[in-house]
């Protein structure tokens, strides 16, 4: 890159990540979490996750699952509607560091629909796979419609207190049905945490700063995204 358009991105910056790979992402967020402090700003994807992106202590690093990244990166989030570089650019720092140029606000990617019909049976071979915060989750549309669509069977078989944190999810759909049981979950600039019991259907608001309190013993609820 050269060094006019160097100069010409600092001035669009918005938010600078250091990026860190992982084998374990629940253990090394974990980590940065409970033992350093850091406050998780956004997690993806929610079931099953693999990224990360927490804040603390004066900095922002992200945390990407089996990242192959044989020197330490820099990540830069930039508006690059002004400027006349390309998504995910890099410059080279003398010490070998990799500085990543990338858009702060990308456009959500909608993937063309590729229906079908999936039938996803609950019975004793059904998989289940530990997600965010601990609940378990069952994949209902595996192929993900193209990756149009993604719909989770999530459960908490055992009650109480909840280890979420604050996070989003960038969507542009998101529907959640209480199947079984309850759960409080408190949204950011909403007043009092929102109780939804058996029956319920909630459209959550693309975007919208949440997290998961608490819930009854065998909670169990229905998630449906767009895109996956």
């Amino acid at each position: 890159m050269a060094k006019d358009s160097v100069d010409e991105v600092l001035s669009t910056i918005q938010t600078a990540e250091v990026v860190i790979p992982c084998d374990n992402f629940e253990e090394t967020l974990a980590f940065f979490t409970q033992k350093l402090g850091f406050s998780v700003a956004l997690i993806s994807p929610a079931d099953n996750p693999s990224i990360g992106v927490l804040d603390g202590h004066g900095i922002r690093i992200r945390i990407e699952q089996g990242a192959d990244l044989p020197t330490y990166i820099l990540r830069l989030n930039c508006d690059l509607s002004s400027v006349s570089l390309d998504d995910g650019e890099e410059v080279i720092a003398p010490n070998g560091t990799r500085i990543l140029i990338k858009e702060a606000n990308p456009p959500l990617s909608i993937p063309p629909e590729d229906q079908s019909l999936v039938i996803s049976k609950l019975n004793q071979s059904a998989s289940w796979i530990t997600g965010r915060a601990g609940m378990l989750y069952r994949d209902l549309i595996p192929n993900r419609q193209g990756g149009r669509f993604i719909a989770s069977h999530i459960k908490i078989p055992q009650g109480g207190l909840v280890p979420d944190y604050v996070h989003y999810h960038k969507v542009r759909f998101q529907m959640i049905f209480c199947y079984k049981g309850w759960v409080k979950v408190a949204y950011e600039d909403q007043g009092e945490p929102i109780l939804l019991k058996a029956g319920d259907c909630f459209l959550q608001p693309p975007e919208i700063r949440h997290r998961v309190l608490e819930s009854s013993d065998g909670l169990e609820v229905i998630e449906v995204g767009c895109p996956a």
